[in-house]
């Protein structure tokens, strides 16, 4: 298969793109990175995973993974934090 036709690009899920990339609200009250979507838990407060977007966007480590430190911009960008 070749990768620029895997929708998943390296996820178990499709991932979205574009202005489809932006943090979601479970119907739990909670708030979820889609980047990381298992590896935190979910935050119940929204300004606590803007901490974590924006973070992650200014992450100095994180720029050698690009592809994560991209989606963490465009999220940023999308939900205007940035």
């Amino acid at each position: 298969m070749d990768s620029s036709d895997d929708r998943h690009r390296g996820y178990r899920m499709p991932f979205p793109q574009g202005d489809a990339l932006r943090v979601f609200h479970n119907v739990d009250n909670t708030f979820a990175c889609p980047v990381y979507p298992t590896k935190r838990h979910r935050w119940r407060i929204l300004n606590e995973v803007k901490d974590h977007v924006v973070g992650m966007t200014t992450s100095g480590p994180l720029r050698k993974d690009n592809k994560k430190w991209s989606y963490h911009c465009v999220m940023a960008w999308n939900d205007g934090w940035m």
